[in-house]
């Protein structure tokens, strides 16, 4: 909401590649659109957090399913019909995936109200950065998640 005070009445609501600005729009609709970019995601991350550790095993997808189920590391898990390591190695990502979302919502806000009250009307600099490591942050969550969070356990040949 901070948005909401100190840009001016006319905005930058569309920027090229270059970070230029390409498009124009009243303020109350930038502020609007930042806000459920920021809160949408907030809102469905936390409840996944909140909801995927009690959820029911049928209800995560995971691969190869009986060779996570087979092989419990939290027994608690297993007495409460979660499921064997899957379980407690999927609570944690809706919070991780939540927490890039807001970082890249917020520095879009601070960007879009740089750019507007700027000169040039462009993307300052930095959001490049902010982006490109946004960028780095998710493929790096997608790798982990496949090739380390997924893996069989050891002495369990996939099928």
């Amino acid at each position: 909401m901070w948005a909401a005070t100190v840009l001016p009445e006319r905005v930058p609501t569309h920027f090229g590649p270059g970070g230029e600005a390409g498009a124009w729009g009243w303020a109350a609709g930038a502020v609007t659109s930042l806000a459920v970019l920021t809160a949408g995601p907030v809102g469905t991350f936390s409840a996944l957090a909140r909801w995927v550790p009690r959820a029911r095993w049928e209800w995560v997808d995971v691969p190869r399913e009986q060779e996570w189920v087979d092989v419990p590391r939290e027994q608690e898990w297993v007495d409460a019909g979660l499921g064997g390591r899957a379980a407690p190695a999927v609570a944690h990502r809706p919070a991780g995936v939540g927490t890039g979302m807001d970082v890249f919502a917020g520095s879009l806000t601070v960007a879009v109200v740089q750019a507007a009250r700027s000169a040039g009307h462009g993307l300052p600099g930095w959001w490049s950065a902010v982006l490109a490591g946004w960028l780095v942050f998710t493929a790096g969550h997608v790798v982990v998640t496949c090739a380390v969070r997924y893996r069989p356990p050891a002495g369990v040949r996939a099928s």
